[in-house]
């Protein structure tokens, strides 16, 4: 009888999801284990749940999403622990591999406790792992997990969206909040420098209404135009996240934000009556953040982490995470202990990676120059923003 491994995926989807299958069915194949897939994250292993044989050609790695689909179900707090771990053994599961972020890694670390299991990491947030150890100088290869699978490909539709946005905030003279997704980390909103955002506003740092206003004015003055993009996780100054609908709590108790960039274009609209009102405009970016193909980079380490994993419980490396590692040959998965790549709270939570402040330059609302060290492997050099006429000292008539 063939070695039976399983593979699920949870959480949000993210465009790299597939390429990670990937690497884990190859993988799989090549060592002569039965790869089983269970369908919707966690669900899967409940009473009821969906499973089949995962094979390599069942899978297109350029092809965004979870073949296995995926949901926000937590076995802790339904108190199903016991059941899923009787179902994987009754079904001979000699090994799990959970894909998700800080949720999915938070049931997979007590599961672990139990039944032998092995991460992989993923998430758009890009916030599971450590930052590089504190200091005047930053040492990126000391970053635990660079980056989660996922993360480049929503910062390029992040970057992309920016760019483009840039035409019609000139050519109408707009001021733009855009929202990005990201919860409590800014890294998602941060990338957006490479848009050529303007200004950037993270949830680490407090949100300042009147600093914000007093630097869409400036930038106004300046060139006429703003895009300003802010993380849907900031908070107003009693600390509750800014939203517009009624709070919502997911399945391990998040408050669903969203909406923090409508209540922003009214706030500015109140602080600058200087600058007509209808020249505000907010944008949420949405699930577009987190769908379509995978960037180059992103499929490419995602397999090569997915098959890092399957390597790892054929050699009995178990309770480990496959993260991503910058070295001077480029960027690599490998494997570390699960104690070296997630911390946990006091209630066992896995305790997510915020922005590392050295990236973030709050006075000027914008990626500071480690931050643009840590992106140039992502996306290069930092672009510049194309001047207007006035800027270029054109010589404009009037009538």
């Amino acid at each position: 009888m063939r070695k039976k491994i399983g593979v699920l995926t949870g959480g949000g989807d993210t465009s790299a999801l597939n390429a990670t299958l990937k690497g884990i069915a190859l993988k799989a194949e090549e060592l002569g284990f039965e790869l089983i897939g269970f369908m919707e994250g966690w669900r899967g292993v409940l009473k009821g749940g969906r499973y089949f044989t995962l094979t390599p050609d069942l899978i297109d790695e350029n092809h965004g999403g979870t073949i296995l689909k995926s949901s926000r179900t937590n076995l802790i707090a339904s108190n199903k622990l016991d059941e899923a771990i009787d179902n994987l053994k009754k079904l001979n599961i000699s090994g799990l591999i959970p894909i998700g972020g800080d949720d999915t890694l938070t049931v997979g670390t007590a599961l672990s406790e139990q039944f032998t299991t092995v991460f992989v990491t993923k998430t758009i947030d890009n916030d599971v792992g450590m930052n590089p150890p504190e200091g005047d100088s930053v040492d990126y290869s000391k970053m635990v997990n660079y980056f989660c699978p996922g993360f480049p490909s929503a910062a390029s539709r992040v970057i992309n969206a920016v760019r483009d946005l840039r035409t019609t905030t000139y050519s109408h003279d707009r001021v733009i909040i855009v929202e990005a997704m990201g919860r409590d980390a800014g890294w998602l909103t941060l990338s957006a420098a490479y848009g050529l955002a303007d200004l950037i506003v993270v949830p680490e740092v407090p949100y300042q209404p009147d600093r914000l206003a007093e630097a869409i004015r400036e930038k106004h003055t300046e060139q006429g135009n703003v895009i300003a993009v802010v993380s849907e996780g900031i908070r107003n100054d009693t600390g509750e996240l800014m939203i517009t609908s009624q709070a919502e709590l997911d399945a391990f108790g998040h408050t669903k934000p969203g909406g923090c960039s409508e209540i922003i274009v009214e706030a500015m609209k109140k602080r600058l009556p200087e600058i007509s009102s209808s020249a505000f405009r907010a944008l949420i970016l949405g699930y577009m953040q987190r769908c379509g193909s995978p960037t180059a980079l992103d499929r490419d380490t995602a397999i090569n982490a997915g098959s890092l994993a399957v390597r790892s419980l054929a050699d009995g490396m178990v309770n480990g995470v496959a993260t991503i590692t910058r070295t001077d040959a480029g960027i690599e998965p490998i494997m570390l202990p699960v104690e070296q790549v997630l911390k946990r709270d006091e209630t066992g939570h896995v305790i997510r990676r915020s922005l590392d402040p050295r990236f973030y330059d709050e006075e000027r609302f914008h990626l500071s120059p480690e931050g643009a060290g840590y992106f140039r492997p992502l996306f290069g050099d930092l672009p510049r923003r194309r001047r207007n006429p006035e800027e270029r000292g054109i010589e404009i008539g009037e009538i």
